[in-house]
């Protein structure tokens, strides 16, 4: 078996478990473990302009031979005569071949690597923990590159993994590390490595009488904070590599003159810093093994990539072997990579509505996607000439299970809810707005009125819990849960029972009209004053970024009320501090009502194989709410359009969704998923109303 990346956001899992054919100086070795490094993910999110595709990922890894002995890989390949490997700075070397992206890595049960990289492994080393290696490696260059010795004290920006590892090599040194870490949660998440290794990790420090700093986060912030920090004669490691385009402040850089500090960059490794990494695994083995997030088995690795890419977890170890991974660990991996956290399933009673949507849900069946491809490749066009409109007419036939999806019926919710984290004063409106507009609404005055009509979108408005009573009208469903939500950054935003109900409320407004009529597509929107912070909160919780880059303006505050916006939101991760990977935790402690219904609404319609259109950061917040719940709705979903809310693009890149258009929308309510339906149902008839070539009698394209 071996995973190929085969495209952005594309691997393919292939059955053949042979490595390349061996050349002079190679061996084709079986591979025992690899980990997932996050660089694996960031070449499946965004490729590399080095990287030549099909490509088997992974460059972590320990391997065995024909004998039956264990390797750590060194990923490199050198000439071995250039001026830097002739001085024994072989990682700059300007022919480097890198396993894992030069050349097919450790993703696969056999790998070619040249026989050189082949370091032995300690007997006293276990394979799994082994895996640290090449990252432990990569550490002990940047230590090596500025000096690290014993007696400094070393400040490192950042508690993933590398940043962990890099307290724990100074340590090792000699050295006392202190570590900073922003996010409250990765402390927490860290405390057995940091109590096992006795490391101090705090979230800001005001000390600058630090002999060393070493960066190993992308903040151009952490960057300048810390040549603040050093002490004349100081030296900070250029170890992690920034987030692009960001300026750094010409007065922190003349600190560099001042202060007389040493700068420098560390870039991979050598083999002799491997070398000490495993003597240094041998002595620090049972600490380390602290930062193994999980064992997965390599079916998992295509839905673990974008849980890697947004940091949200330490390291997981891939088992090529299926020997080393517990019946414990199988567990735990199993619910990291379905996204299901110990919560969402145990608080639902059996037989719930709840649950037996969730339950019963299946992915979509790929076996048309052949047969979808060939067809509207066959059409009167060049080959792709049409874009996006034919990838949505082959997912359209794969939603449908059918290769003449059909668009009949079109319906459009839009879920209202009111939000107690208003007191905190996060909005330009007023609270009363939501109960206004949603009356607004039933009065046929709002923008999405008008896209409904106009698209012939069938629309009704959903009283989740606004606080305002309203009576009946035939456009209104009444559904509220509670007057509004409890203020999310003083306590949790629902009660368990408040959040089974909402998300039930989502589901049954779905199913009654889809009973009434099958829906082909569901549009949904919302209404709340408010909700763009807990739909911030929500993304920031499970993709990772930080409330700085999650939240925006929303109805359009100004500078001071955006910082005060962001103060809120950390607030109440920290209050909270919801898993990751749950995302009914996520939604009862930082959500909405009608958040909650949209993603009840967004299980129910996969449940019954309806294609769901999801319009701005709210719904989209919902719908990352609804795939951490079950992952399998994701190739239901359609991404209408893409908001100017900055959290947005982060919580479609998590789900791997391309929106359909941008047109700088911030409105909400359903108005770019009522826009975007109408795109869907073109893609459709594309499909099944357009000729092909032997149809009109038209000479398509010569093969070959």
């Amino acid at each position: 078996m071996k995973i190929i990346l085969t495209g952005k956001r594309q691997m393919e899992i292939q059955s053949s478990d042979d490595g390349e054919k061996p050349g002079p100086g190679e061996v084709r070795v079986k591979v025992l473990g690899c980990a997932v490094c996050r660089t694996d993910a960031k070449m499946w999110d965004r490729g590399h302009r080095d990287l030549t595709l099909p490509r088997v990922p992974g460059h972590e890894m320990v391997v065995t031979d024909d004998r039956g002995r264990r390797f750590a890989v060194w990923p490199g390949q050198s000439c071995g005569t250039c001026k830097h490997c002739r001085t024994g700075r072989e990682n700059l070397c300007d022919a480097m071949q890198i396993t894992g992206f030069h050349r097919d890595g450790g993703f696969a049960h056999y790998v070619t690597v040249p026989e050189t990289s082949l370091l032995p492994l300690p007997d006293a080393v276990d394979t799994v923990t082994a895996c640290f290696a090449e990252p432990i490696g990569c550490v002990f260059h940047a230590l090596e590159n500025t000096d690290t010795k014993a007696g400094d004290r070393v400040l490192i920006y950042g508690g993933g993994v590398m940043g962990l590892l890099t307290a724990l090599a100074v340590q090792y040194v000699g050295g006392t590390p202190l570590v900073i870490e922003r996010s409250r949660r990765k402390i927490k998440d860290a405390e057995p490595f940091l109590n096992a290794a006795g490391i101090g990790c705090v979230d800001r420090t005001d000390e600058n009488t630090f002999d060393g700093v070493i960066n190993a986060c992308d903040d151009p912030v952490a960057l300048g904070a810390g040549l603040e920090r050093l002490v004349k004669g100081g030296s900070l490691g250029f170890f992690s590599g920034l987030a692009g385009n960001r300026r750094i402040e010409t007065d922190l850089i003349n600190l560099i003159h001042y202060r007389e500090l040493s700068l420098r960059g560390s870039y991979g490794l050598t083999s002799r810093n491997m070398l000490i990494a495993l003597d240094f695994l041998a002595d620090r083995q049972s600490i380390v093994r602290h930062l193994v997030q999980a064992i997965v088995l390599p079916e998992q690795v295509p839905e673990l990539m974008a849980t890697v890419l947004a940091g949200t977890g330490f390291k997981y170890i891939v088992d090529f072997t299926e020997t080393f991974i517990t019946s414990e660990n199988a567990a735990a991996s199993d619910a990291t990579a379905d996204g299901q956290g110990p919560e969402s399933r145990a608080c639902l009673p059996d037989g719930s509505l709840c649950r037996d949507i969730i339950e019963n849900i299946q992915p979509l069946d790929r076996r048309l996607l052949e047969a979808a491809n060939k067809k509207i490749d066959g059409k009167t066009k060049p080959p792709g000439a049409l874009g996006r409109l034919e990838e949505l007419a082959v997912q359209m036939c794969l939603v449908q299970n059918t290769l003449a999806p059909q668009i009949r019926r079109k319906h459009l919710f839009v879920f209202a809810g009111d939000h107690g984290v208003t007191r905190e004063g996060i909005s330009a409106f007023p609270a009363d707005v939501t109960g206004q507009m949603v009356l607004n609404f039933l009065n046929g005055g709002a923008a999405i009125n008008v896209l409904c009509r106009h698209h012939d979108i069938a629309m009704k408005v959903v009283d989740m819990g606004i606080v305002p009573d309203l009576e009946d009208h035939p456009d209104l469903i009444q559904k509220k849960v509670a007057h509004g939500t409890r203020n999310l950054a003083r306590e949790a935003a629902m009660s368990i029972a408040e959040a089974i109900l909402a998300l039930e409320h989502g589901m049954s407004v779905f199913l009654d009209a889809h009973a009434e009529s099958p829906i082909d597509i569901m549009g949904v929107g919302e209404m709340g004053i408010g909700n763009t912070t807990p739909a911030a909160a929500i993304i920031a919780a499970i993709t990772g970024i930080s409330p700085a880059r999650a939240v925006g303006r929303g109805t359009g505050l100004d500078d001071r009320g955006l910082g005060h916006k962001i103060e809120i939101v950390e607030r109440a991760l920290a209050l909270h501090y919801p898993d990751p990977t749950d995302g009914f935790e996520v939604l009862r402690t930082v959500g909405g009502f009608e958040i909650a219904g949209i993603a009840g609404a967004v299980l129910a319609a996969a449940s019954k194989n309806t294609a769901v259109v999801l319009d701005g950061v709210i719904a989209t917040a919902a719908g990352l709410i609804a795939a951490r719940i079950n992952p399998d709705i994701t190739g239901f979903l359609i991404a209408g359009h893409r908001s100017v809310e900055p959290a947005h693009a982060a919580a479609l890149d998590f789900m791997g969704l391309d929106p359909l258009m941008d047109f700088n929308m911030r409105l909400g309510e359903g108005t770019g998923a009522a826009l975007a339906m109408d795109t869907v149902e073109a893609a459709c008839k594309i499909m099944t109303q357009m000729a092909s070539f032997e149809d009109a009698s038209v000479t398509g394209p010569a093969e070959g």
